[in-house]
This record gives structure tokens, C-alpha cells and sequence, in this order.
């Protein structure tokens, strides 16, 4: 059995996430294993969010699920190009409406979003999503891989070795992880664009382009100048295999580092989102350079609406719609998934640094306004 490094509190695991976590470090093939702060039991496969590990020659194409190349991109405006506060009753219908043109797939349901958050220096638009239809199309293909390799191997596993993949296979695979980083860079820069036509950000507005929604921003460079604003564009991806020669990198539900790069750690809808990078090149080696990709489900999103419902007082719940009413429906409620992405829904943040020492803070953003799809 491999060695788990547990860069979270071990005893906070709960057991049935603790039994994944070490069901899977006595897998053949698996080197080395480790645990993050944000970890959590995954009901749909064996081996639970918030865990990266490494393996060589052969790969467990099937642990990410079918969120394959799910990741969050932010793009940061220097607050000396703002103007004025956000105005949730003038633009948030209608920045609700535009995202929905700005790609085909949309953001997907679960703890996926598009916000606008802030500090004191700078504005972020900040897009957590992943491949979509696309992920769950590669996600089929791998489990066909390893029907097949378990043919060849005279019984059922969930590996297959790095020579059963062909060349067309991996040009594939990372043609999807590229597919939703293009997707949440266009989630970006379209809301970027939105809030210079809406007259939020100082710009060239003579510049922008009458039909930008069902455009393609994909090649534009991640700092750079658009209809003459300066922005930062940084993305991360928590949910792939990463080839490296014969060793393979699989992470679930962990942020992939790198060196000088920053990443976005969302911590709940209601606390907006840390930004954090490595304090040196290598300081996340021994971690597998990953961190967590969020501060981790505290209440299952059953128990999130139960304690919506039984534990928090009427004054809580009113003080919660007059801060997101925008997010109210017709009847005057949040719909459940709104409820389940609320701050008492998600661990305390603390955690992050205190068992994630190689990571430094760069920022803590606040929310402004947040959109969600609300299907599960």
C-alpha cells in the first residue's frame, strides 16, 4: 500500500472517504497518494474529491468522472479602470441572459459559477466550469478503454497501460482539456466586455464589437488589452490526468500548480474566493504540485437544505435573500441549488494554509454578484 500524505487534519475525514482514500493507495500501480483539506466522500466512484496521485505506465482513466477538465479561470481588472459599483437591479438580468449566449454548452449545475468579485486593489471575474457534454462523451471513451484492456488482461480492471493509449487518444483527450479552458476563458472575457459596454470599466467603447457574444475569444493572450483595458487572465484545472513521460499525474478535485502561477481556491458563494500560489518553484513537489480546489462540502447538499430548513432562524434565512436577492424566484425563495453553495454549507477556510504550508496567500476576494445554473 502506498504511503497517503495528508496535507489536511486526518482525523476531519469522514470515514467513508477515509475508506476511498485508502481502498485506493492499495491499488497496483498507484506511487504515491495524497489528501487535501478540501476532501470529501464521492458517492459516484471510489475514490473521493480533493485527492491527487501518481502512478507509472499505466493510468486510471475513469477518476475524474465525467467533469473531465474541469477547472476556474480569473481575469483581473486593476480597480484604477473601475467606475462604479456593480448595480444588481440595473445589469444582473441582463448579465444572466448574455452568459447564457456566450458559449453553447453553459456552466453546468453543482458548485459551477461566473462571478464578479473584488479586493481592494482589483476587480476579478472569476468562472468555475468544466468540458460539459464533451467531458462525458471522453468520459464514455475511457470506460470503453478499460473494457477493452480488460479483455487483454483475462479480467476486469480500471487501468489500462500507457501503450494501450494511441497517439489519436491523447490528441483527444487534451483537445477536451483544451476545449474548457477556451470555454471558461470565453466566460471571462465576454463579462469583461459586458461590463465595458455597461459602462462599469474605463475603456475604448467605439472598439467593441456590435456581436461579441457569439464570438470566439480563445487566442487572446492572457495579459494583454482588450477595447483599451488592461486585464490578467490565470486558469487552473483540478480534474485530469497530466502525462509526464511514464509518469502520470491523476487529480480529482485538486488544483494543479505551478511555478510563479497563481490559482483560484473558491471558498463558497457567500465568501468569495483565495488566491493563492507556490511560495517557491518546487515547494509543491512532495504535495504532487496540487492543492485543493475549494474548502471542501462540510453538509452534503441534502444536510445543506435540511439545515436551511430545521437549524437556521427566520432572521438568518431574510438576512441571506436581502443579501442575494437577485437570486430569489418569482415565489420569493432560493432555489436548493443556491441554498447548497451558502457559506455554513462549506468548511472553514483556515484549514487551507495552516495543512497546505507551500502555498502562500496572494489575495481574499469578496463577492459582488454571483451566477449559478441551479440543476444538479
Amino acid at each position: 500500500m502506498s504511503t497517503i500524505g495528508f496535507y489536511c487534519d486526518p482525523n476531519s475525514i469522514e470515514q467513508n472517504a477515509l475508506d476511498q482514500l485508502q481502498q485506493y493507495a492499495g491499488k497496483p500501480h498507484v506511487e504515491a497518494i495524497r489528501a487535501f483539506t478540501d476532501i470529501h466522500f464521492c458517492q459516484e466512484k471510489a475514490l473521493p474529491v480533493g485527492v491527487a496521485f501518481t502512478t507509472k505506465d499505466h493510468v486510471y482513466p475513469l477518476i475524474t468522472g465525467k467533469d473531465i477538465g474541469c477547472g476556474v479561470m480569473y481575469l483581473k481588472i486593476d480597480k484604477a479602470y473601475w467606475l462604479r459599483p456593480f448595480d444588481k437591479k440595473e445589469h444582473y438580468a441582463a448579465w444572466n441572459f448574455a452568459h447564457q449566449q456566450m458559449t453553447d454548452d453553459g456552466l453546468g449545475g453543482g458548485n459551477h459559477f461566473l462571478s464578479i468579485e473584488e479586493d481592494d486593489q482589483a476587480v476579478y471575474v472569476i468562472c468555475h466550469t468544466g468540458t460539459r457534454d464533451r467531458g462525458i462523451a471522453l468520459y464514455q471513451d475511457c470506460l470503453q478503454l478499460t473494457r477493452d484492456y480488460s479483455l487483454v488482461c483475462g479480467s476486469q480492471v480500471d487501468h489500462v497501460h500507457q501503450g494501450f493509449l494511441t497517439s489519436e487518444f491523447m490528441e483527444y483527450y487534451n483537445s477536451i482539456l483544451r476545449f474548457g479552458y477556451e470555454r471558461r476563458k470565453n466566460f471571462c472575457l465576454k463579462t469583461f466586455i459586458f461590463l465595458q459596454n455597461a459602462n462599469y470599466i474605463r475603456c475604448n467603447k467605439t472598439q467593441i464589437e456590435k456581436r461579441y457574444l457569439p464570438g470566439n475569444y480563445k487566442n487572446m493572450p492572457h495579459e494583454s488589452e482588450l477595447n483599451g483595458t488592461p486585464y490578467l487572465l490565470e486558469d487552473s484545472i483540478h480534474n485530469h490526468l497530466r502525462f509526464d513521460g511514464d509518469t502520470v499525474v491523476h487529480r480529482k478535485g485538486s488544483t494543479e500548480l505551478g511555478a510563479g502561477k497563481t490559482v483560484v481556491i473558491p471558498l463558497s458563494m457567500s465568501r468569495g474566493s483565495l488566491l493563492v500560489r507556490q511560495i517557491s518553484a518546487d515547494a509543491g513537489k512532495e504535495a504532487l504540485y496540487s492543492c485543493a480546489h475549494g474548502a471542501g462540502r462540510k453538509l452534503s447538499r441534502f444536510d445543506a437544505m435540511k439545515h436551511w430548513k430545521t437549524v437556521l432562524k427566520e432572521k438568518e434565512r431574510k438576512a441571506y435573500k436581502l443579501r442575494f436577492s437577485e437570486l430569489l424566484g418569482r415565489n420569493g425563495e432560493f432555489a436548493n441549488g443556491y441554498i447548497q453553495e451558502f457559506d455554513f454549507a462549506y468548511k472553514e477556510s483556515a484549514d487551507i494554509l495552516k495543512y497546505q504550508p507551500y502555498l502562500k496567500k496572494v489575495t481574499q476576494t469578496t463577492p459582488v454578484v454571483t451566477i449559478k445554473y441551479t440543476e444538479i
